[in-house]
């Protein structure tokens, strides 16, 4: 299992996936990430969950802003029959809204995950 760390010697918002380990540190945003020296490219995971702050129903998800998660998976906007890593997102139902207007850099979802449920998103 990896999880997401932002790659401290990028000047751009990147973000690397990291092999879990015992040790972490905070990074400049405050948030705990691995330390852990194995990293996996982003095309090689099967599953990613990603956080969010609202969705729609075809997979358009609002995140916070940094984009981060949409530079990382960017190359998904490209592929015509290879869509792995699926990309879930994590949610409260509450959080769906009928419609958010996508942006040239957004990459969708696959899928949401709520406390109601699994949301199947109306992707590509």
């Amino acid at each position: 299992m990896y999880l997401p760390r932002i790659d401290r010697h990028s000047l751009g918002r990147k973000m690397q996936f990291v092999e879990i380990s015992e040790r972490h540190r905070s990074n400049r945003l405050g948030i705990v990430e691995p330390e852990g020296m194995r990293i996996i490219g982003a095309r090689w995971l099967d599953v990613v969950f990603l956080p969010l702050v609202g969705f729609d129903a075809s997979g358009v998800r609002l995140g916070t802003g940094g984009g981060y998660y949409d530079r990382a998976f960017a190359f998904r906007r490209w592929r015509k029959a290879w869509h792995t890593p699926q990309l879930v997102g994590l949610a409260y139902a509450f959080q769906q809204v009928e419609a958010i207007t996508s942006a040239a850099h957004d990459v969708l979802l696959d899928a949401v995950v709520t406390e109601k449920g699994v949301i199947r998103c109306a992707t590509g």
